[in-house]
């Protein structure tokens, strides 16, 4: 059966882009993400949601976008980035960081040192 992407899919090994015509095996095979015929009869721009948690470097879980892309800052645990997976998903915003991983304030007094741990000196 001859059918066409409305949205981007899966199938027969490989991943289909919108408007590409292919053959399904069975017509059980025929996905909401696809159209049967050779010509789309409208096409709608895909809106890419689905963010995941992903492990990231040094055991550090980060969360990612449907296309495989890292989005925002986020860095922490499996289960901080289930859960800020599921804010994006309900149409949370990717949150701009406050402060860096280096401990630099970004916003503030411009004070950028701690009096009471020294972060501006090397780790040993």
């Amino acid at each position: 059966m001859e059918v066409t992407a409305k949205e981007r899919g899966y199938y027969g090994g490989g991943i289909k882009e919108v408007g590409e015509t292919f053959n399904i095996a069975k017509p059980e095979h025929l996905g909401s993400w696809m159209q049967p015929g050779k010509e789309l009869t409208e096409v709608v721009a895909q809106k890419y949601t689905g963010y995941v948690a992903a492990r990231g470097a040094a055991g550090k879980f980060v969360v990612k976008d449907a296309a495989g892309q890292m989005v925002g800052t986020f860095n922490g645990n499996k289960a901080d980035a289930e859960a800020e997976a599921a804010r994006l998903n309900a149409g949370g915003d990717i949150a701009k960081p406050e402060h860096d991983a280096g401990g630099n304030d970004q916003g503030g007094d411009g004070d950028d040192t701690d009096s009471t741990t020294n972060k501006d000196l090397p780790d040993a």
